[in-house]
């Protein structure tokens, strides 16, 4: 655990845990849609809010606070400063993911490739780990959001050449997630950003 921040050990398992809990929820649901138990998946849906709400506290409480404690483990990305900006974008994607998501519960071409693109915006510290992905740590934006974009991409793809169709709805998605992408690069980097956040990121 050397490259964990220990002054917030807790917060840290606390996240990591709604984390794993999102993905194992999404895992349930998609399964008792795929057989037939739509009453049961609607009952376990608020469980989601719940947990999105979660992890949307835990994040971006955690990553200002490790920053402050551990500055010297964001150096492979770009910085304390950028990757806060990376960070909070991801956050705020994810909520506002799972928000539509919430929002056109009763209309499932909406609200499933919401939740999906929602689960994928939160797989980049999983996606970095990948053998050969840990090679592009030189390129701090390219080794967070490359990967994330990639596999939505791929995702789009696939779901295309099966159905013979394109899903407009995760397209939207996913061009909005690019967007917060290059957002969270381009705020990164300016002045007004390293102001704001140097009272706790050096």
């Amino acid at each position: 655990m050397g490259w964990m921040t220990t002054q917030i050990i807790p917060l840290i398992v606390a996240h990591g845990l709604a984390m794993s809990g999102w993905v194992i929820l999404f895992l349930v649901q998609s399964i008792l849609i795929l057989t037939g138990r739509r009453r049961l998946h609607l009952v376990i849906g608020p469980l989601g809010g719940v947990l999105a709400a979660a992890i949307v506290i835990l994040g971006t409480t955690v990553a200002p606070l490790s920053v402050q404690f551990s500055p010297q483990i964001y150096a492979t990305l770009g910085g304390p400063r950028p990757f806060l900006a990376t960070m909070f974008v991801q956050m705020l994607s994810f909520g506002t993911l799972v928000g539509i998501g919430l929002v056109y519960r009763r209309r499932p071409e909406i609200h499933r490739p919401m939740m999906l693109l929602a689960t994928i915006v939160i797989q980049s510290g999983s996606l970095g780990r990948f053998p050969y992905i840990q090679n592009l740590a030189a390129f701090p934006p390219l080794y967070v959001w490359g990967p994330v974009l990639l596999f939505g991409g791929l995702l789009f793809v696939l779901q295309w050449g099966m159905n013979r169709t394109p899903n407009r709805w995760y397209l939207m998605g996913y061009a909005g997630m690019a967007v917060a992408s290059f957002l969270s690069v381009a705020v990164g980097s300016t002045a007004l950003w390293n102001r704001m956040v140097s009272t706790f990121a050096p």
